[in-house]
């Protein structure tokens, strides 16, 4: 048949780049998971370690307290729960929670469940909504995290849940498939010509292809914020460690060097509060 040697080449192009995008987003939202995990895990063993070390220490400086409840404050934020729910459980795991249904050709999403919501909208969204998104499941779940995405509700002055959509779409449905049988079975292809179905199927071959790249380098940017936490902490981790085995128990008797090396520690655990918050933009 005329021209259906074109057309087949183009479908096998466009099953492959689909097949090599949906492995990238699915990358991506296991980057973002992981990334959520971390930061909870670590955030609560640094409040932990941080707590135990005021309660050891006279006369502790209040600006030590402060930032270790504006850590605190940052966790529940990401999370969506209280202290308690928190510390009770610091590594609940959200990978793998996301259900498998697929999005045909980004015009809808698969439903979550609230702690894959959490990770996923702490990574690319903001925090404002997390109590809300974490009590929900399912569908209810999924629009909430929509809404999120599209900048609040719409009552609030936000974009709701259409916006969320488009941004998906605009994105890529990241953290879902894409439905490549679909778009190679559907009744668009089906129903033409072998030339413009092989047309059509290049020319989406090219756009996902074109967004493969991207969406690695969004991967590249959450693990970066993962290395950045991991750092961050440790650091906390050891200079506390070290005000433990080497500082004086009162903190008036410490010395200026100390009282100086006291500060820099206050200032590693605001830094980490602050890169709790930070996103990745997931437009591409």
């Amino acid at each position: 048949m005329l021209n259906n040697t074109y057309r087949k080449e183009a479908q096998e192009r466009l099953r492959r780049a689909v097949e090599k995008y949906e492995k990238a987003c699915q990358r991506l939202q296991n980057a973002a998971e992981t990334l959520y995990q971390t930061r909870v895990k670590r955030g609560v063993e640094i409040i932990k370690l941080c707590e135990s070390y005021i309660n050891t220490l006279t006369n502790s400086p209040k600006e030590f307290s402060k930032v270790v409840t504006e850590l605190k404050f940052q966790l529940q934020e990401i999370t969506g729960k209280d202290w308690e729910l928190i510390y009770a459980e610091p590594n609940t795991n959200v990978v793998g929670s996301t259900a498998g249904a697929g999005v045909m050709a980004g015009a809808g999403v698969a439903c979550f469940g609230p702690a894959a919501a959490m990770a996923f909208a702490t990574t690319f969204g903001t925090a404002s909504t997390g109590a809300v998104i974490s009590s929900l499941s399912g569908a209810a779940a999924t629009n909430a995290a929509l809404a999120w995405l599209g900048g609040g509700a719409v009552a609030a002055g936000g974009g709701g849940m259409a916006a969320g959509n488009v941004l998906l779409a605009m994105a890529g449905p990241i953290g879902w498939t894409i439905g490549g049988a679909a778009l190679i079975g559907s009744g668009m292809f089906l129903s033409k010509e072998n030339k413009k179905i092989g047309e059509e199927a290049n020319k989406r071959a090219f756009e996902i292809e074109g967004l493969t790249p991207k969406v690695d380098a969004k991967r590249t940017e959450v693990y970066l914020l993962e290395e950045q936490t991991v750092k961050l902490a440790d650091l906390i981790s050891n200079e506390v460690e070290y005000f433990q085995q080497n500082a004086p128990k009162d903190y008036h008797k410490f010395s200026q060097p100390l009282k100086a090396r006291l500060g820099t520690l206050i200032n590693s655990i605001q830094a980490l509060s602050e890169s709790l918050k930070k996103t990745v933009d997931l437009k591409i």
